[in-house]
């Protein structure tokens, strides 16, 4: 599914929507095409802070996080538990025992901490347009099934001068 991000810029209407300044498009409620809002920004850490915390699937990653969470996990437990049975004899000592348990709570927690921490990165390379971002600044994201959909709108943006990026 392809993916269109505008950085519509901060307007100075009174219900500060910011929405004015999008272009008409002939293209506003094809089938199968939707947008998403995200709030005004106060600036390029705020927007970035906004996109990871609404765990886009457009927008974000997390699969890398969350390996490196449970295998730092997994890692941690099973030298935990070494040392615990080599250096203290803990576990009675058997070590072929204990350093698989660590591994495996270690992993378990790893991966329970990652669910419930999050660990969504913005894409990168959507962060350019997001470096962009001044205060009052809003983020729409506009889905597809079909790029030419979206190819079209980008050139709408384009032209007006509006900060847009397309992703597959």
């Amino acid at each position: 599914m392809s993916v269109l991000f505008v950085l519509l810029p901060a307007s100075n209407d009174s219900d500060g929507s910011g929405l004015e300044a999008e272009p008409a498009t002939p293209l506003a409620s094809p089938s199968g095409v939707t947008m998403r809002s995200y709030p005004q920004a106060s600036d390029a850490q705020h927007i970035v802070s906004l996109v990871r915390d609404g765990r886009d699937r457009g927008a974000t990653r997390w699969l890398r996080g969350l390996v490196l969470a449970i295998a730092g996990g997994a890692i941690l437990g099973a030298t935990t538990n070494a040392i615990l049975s080599i250096g203290f004899g803990m576990f009675s000592g058997l070590s072929s025992i204990a350093i698989p348990l660590g591994f495996a709570v270690g992993a378990f927690l790893g991966a329970f901490t990652a669910a419930m921490t999050g660990t969504h990165r913005v894409r990168d390379d959507l962060r350019p347009l997001l470096r962009e971002t001044q205060p009052g600044d809003t983020l729409l994201q506009w889905f597809a099934p079909e790029r030419p959909v979206l190819q079209s709108m980008r050139t709408l943006y384009t032209k007006a001068n509006i900060a847009c990026v397309l992703l597959d």
